[in-house]
């Protein structure tokens, strides 16, 4: 009698310590970066809440675009969601300053420092994602952005008449017209297709993601012009966030802290090893490193891009407080310029 007590009382504190449930929806797929990010956080949540919260892991398209699923967390239909900084303009338009290029660079031990610690993002930045009901909590590199091309792309004029694949944000869009291409902005789930069509002939992404998508098989070039890394944001809904107890608050920030760092020893080590994987399966991929006078010519036409930066942001306010948001624009880019010096030294 007591041994049958004692399990009735046990299954019933099991059926009243259900775990929670958090969502983290990713713009990427299994075994991408954001993938392992999410995985060593729902790991830590798991294991600092001994099992009492588990984080349910969405991938690209399971719950709509990388727009949907940006809406779906500023609603709070789910807590977490993980999306390049491309992807946000329309949400946060300041965020695109991280997405100029030839601002953050491509050395991967100093941009992963700026972006899990300026004082720029966290302090000036990360307080803009609120008006839209987010909390910023933290950025990382996936790797440099690559080009890919059918051609060899070495200068602007190489660009001319070549329709390449953008995100959908301003700055991206932009800073292809500048750079002489004809941008044209889809979701990544229709790049292979249009290139295999040949509708568009040209796309940027990090080299491990070009190797998933299998973009390699449809691009004869790829090229490195040292331009930027591909920044992915990882937020969750500010109502939510800021009405949870101080321990899960902890627990969260525990959690990106160790996502941070996995995220970012896989996305070395995956970037190198698809490159190998790429050339093994290719091995008349033709691999092009554009030289420091090549990239020369990109940076300068690059500096035209910080006053669109200016512009799409003030235009994104009301008249009334244009002004101080195109100042606050200035600071932001000044500051994350700074930060990338101090991060240098």
């Amino acid at each position: 009698m007591k041994r049958s007590l004692v399990a009735l009382l046990s299954l019933g504190m099991m059926f009243s310590a259900q775990a929670e449930t958090w969502k983290f929806a990713s713009e990427e797929d299994k075994n991408d970066v954001q993938d392992v990010y999410a995985k060593a956080f729902a790991d830590t949540i798991k294991q600092e809440s001994d099992g009492d919260i588990r984080v349910r892991i969405y991938y690209y398209g399971q719950l709509g675009t990388e727009n949907d699923i940006v809406e779906l967390a500023a609603k709070g239909t789910i807590q977490f969601v993980s999306v390049g900084a491309g992807h946000l303009g329309s949400y946060v338009p300041e965020v695109q300053a991280v997405s100029l290029p030839y601002v953050l660079g491509t050395n991967e031990a100093l941009t992963h420092k700026v972006l899990t610690q300026s004082p720029t993002i966290y302090n000036h930045l990360a307080p803009k994602f609120e008006k839209s009901n987010l909390k910023l909590l933290s950025m990382m590199s996936e790797g440099e952005m690559v080009w890919g091309g059918n051609k060899p792309i070495r200068s602007p004029e190489d660009f001319a008449n070549q329709k390449i694949r953008t995100f959908t944000s301003t700055i991206p869009v932009e800073t292809y017209k500048a750079f002489g291409a004809t941008p044209t902005p889809l979701s990544w789930g229709e790049v292979y297709g249009s290139l295999q069509l040949k509708t568009i002939d040209s796309m940027v992404n990090p080299i491990y993601f070009i190797y998933n998508a299998k973009w390699h098989e449809v691009q004869d070039y790829l090229m490195f012009p040292g331009q930027q890394s591909y920044i992915s944001t990882v937020s969750t809904n500010n109502q939510w966030f800021h009405n949870l107890s101080a321990d899960k608050q902890a627990m969260i920030k525990k959690a990106i802290k160790a996502a941070d760092q996995a995220a970012y020893a896989y996305q070395l080590r995956i970037n190198k090893e698809h490159l190998e994987n790429i050339l093994k399966e290719r091995p008349d991929m033709q691999i092009i490193t554009l030289t420091e006078s090549e990239r020369e010519r990109f940076k300068t036409l690059s500096q035209q891009l910080f006053t669109t930066y200016y512009d799409v942001v003030e235009n994104a306010y009301p008249d009334a407080e244009k002004a101080a948001a195109r100042q606050e624009a200035e600071a932001i880019l000044t500051g994350l310029l700074n930060d990338v010096k101090v991060a240098a030294r």
